[in-house]
């Protein structure tokens, strides 16, 4: 639903490339270890049954009293920053984030760069007193991979809204790729970007830091 029209074609093009039978408005009753049985009766044998059914966030944030929504992400700020636990920040699937458009950003590796970033500048600007620069908090369309010389890449608008036209093929397979490529570098490179200049902290009250690795230091004796 989330793919235009021409998108949508495209996809079931290559569904039926790839040998892959699609059953529309079928709801599962249960998945068995040989077949999984549907609502009307039908049962369809399966070897391995792949359970893909949306997303679903860690009980861990509701469970230690931050204030989550009712699908147990975790509510922030502009910043990133739990409305209800200032120490906490949160990034990515796990975050209730509203983006510059006004509406909340789906859950997805697009949204997580983003809320990644922002949390990251906010906790080094508070750490050294520096203003904290906003990122930019949008969600720029959907990027669906069909193999290695086949994909999607739907532009979606303000209103997070399909646009009409849609990047397929072997174009759109490049751009996932290269999207991949950097994703594996900046991993590998995590300190690239970071400020050469030094910006001192301010020091841990009571010296409570010390004490922290003092006792690490003995749980680890």
């Amino acid at each position: 639903a989330q793919l235009s029209a021409g998108a949508r074609r495209h996809l079931r093009q290559a569904c039926d490339r790839l040998g892959i039978t699609v059953l529309e408005h079928t709801e599962v009753e249960a998945v068995e270890a040989a077949r999984v049985l549907c609502t009307d009766g039908t049962a369809l044998a399966s070897d391995a049954t792949v359970w893909t059914a949306g997303f679903a966030v860690s009980p861990i944030a509701a469970a230690g009293g931050l204030e989550v929504t009712d699908t147990g992400r975790i509510v922030v700020d502009r910043t990133m920053q739990s409305v209800s636990h200032p120490n906490v920040y949160a990034a990515g699937d796990s975050a209730y984030v509203v983006g510059d458009n006004g509406r909340p950003l789906p859950m997805s590796c697009a949204s997580a760069g983003y809320t990644g970033m922002q949390a990251t500048a906010a906790i080094v600007g508070r750490l050294t007193g520096r203003t904290i620069p906003n990122t930019k908090l949008e969600y720029l369309g959907n990027h669906i991979s069909l193999g290695r010389r086949d994909a999607i890449l739907q532009m979606v608008d303000d209103e997070a809204q399909a646009k009409q036209n849609y990047v397929g093929g072997r174009k759109a397979a490049r751009i996932k790729a290269g999207i991949l490529k950097m994703s594996l570098w900046t991993t590998s490179h995590p300190t690239f970007g970071l400020p050469r200049r030094r910006h001192h902290l301010a020091p841990v009250p009571n010296g409570s830091a010390d004490k922290a690795i003092a006792h690490s230091e003995k749980t680890a004796a």
